[in-house]
């Protein structure tokens, strides 16, 4: 097994090319759940970085603070909503006629997180005031649901 992907890799391949996410799946729980602390610190730096310079009252104890809480909230919600789709995702597995293990389709959910997370962050960011969650949920498992069609139409054209 090749561990040598690092994160900026994954991050690029995760918003477009649905071909890596079986291998990124394979690489385990500990991997995923690490590249989705590196997102969200990434996500939370930016979007507490644009807040403050709105806000222009830049102080250096008050803004780690800031995003310190921030990661924590963010990282629990994503790693929830990830939860969410995965076992939404296990459900269209069973119409799809899959067997995937969950772990493994918990860390497929996380990297397929990635274009909607940078949606949501964008969308926050323009309205803050509104809460993204329920489209987030929406886009990552209709990202999943065309992974794991991708993989199912891969393996029946390996047994041909």
């Amino acid at each position: 097994m090749n561990y040598n992907t690092n994160f900026f890799t994954k991050f690029i391949t995760s918003i477009y090319d649905i071909k890596v996410f079986s291998k990124y799946a394979k690489e385990g729980i500990f991997r995923s759940i690490s590249y989705a602390m590196l997102l969200t610190l990434i996500s939370v730096l930016i979007s507490d970085s644009i807040n403050v310079y709105r806000t222009s009252s830049f102080e250096i104890m008050p803004f780690i603070a800031l995003i310190i809480n921030n990661f924590g909230m963010k990282f629990l919600n994503l790693l929830f909503n990830c939860l969410i789709v995965a076992i939404v995702s296990s459900i269209f597995t069973l119409f799809m006629k899959m067997i995937v293990k969950y772990i493994a389709l918990f860390s497929l959910t996380i990297y397929a997180a990635t274009l909607p997370l940078i949606i949501q962050m964008i969308l926050e960011l323009i309205k803050p005031n509104i809460d993204f969650n329920t489209m987030f949920i929406i886009g990552t498992l209709t990202y999943v649901v065309l992974i794991l069609k991708y993989i199912k139409d891969e393996i029946i054209s390996n047994m041909n």
